[in-house]
């Protein structure tokens, strides 16, 4: 019996080894699986952020399209309103035609191109000139 029981105990003792390298190995398997996992939620998450990421980009670039757009047609020359401004010259130019010579009043219309100086610019323009350039004018103007 004695016999038998060393064997049994020896079978055991070996189907538990087998049982705990087993265990061992499912164990760093799973540890793999979850590894696996966090890389994959990860993934997933970034993958997430950029198909947010390009719906806003995507969003900020039709909004600078609009931008522009609306940017542009402020830019250019109302049509309209240059007819209208012209319609309403030509009413004021007929209105002072049509009336008595004591009804008239003199309203000097300035229209200032873009370009153009006003006559205080051009005055800060020649009081920062230097007044060696000042007098070349002078002789200049005097030729």
């Amino acid at each position: 019996m004695v016999d038998t029981s060393k064997d049994e105990i020896e079978k055991l003792q070996k189907l538990r080894t087998e049982l705990e390298s087993r265990l061992a190995v499912i164990e760093d398997e799973q540890q793999t699986v979850e590894e696996n996992i966090k890389v994959l939620r990860e993934k997933a998450a970034i993958r997430e952020l950029e198909k947010t990421m390009r719906a806003k980009q995507d969003a900020l670039a039709s909004l600078r399209i609009e931008k522009k757009e609306l940017e542009d047609t402020l830019k250019a020359p109302n049509k309209l309103s240059i007819s209208e401004a012209i319609q309403k010259t030509k009413a004021e130019i007929e209105n002072t035609k049509n009336a008595p010579e004591t009804e008239k009043e003199e309203h000097p219309r300035v229209i200032w191109k873009k370009d153009e100086q006003t006559p205080e610019d051009k005055e800060t323009a020649e009081s920062d000139e230097a007044p060696e350039e000042k007098e070349k004018k002078k002789k200049l103007k005097f030729f």
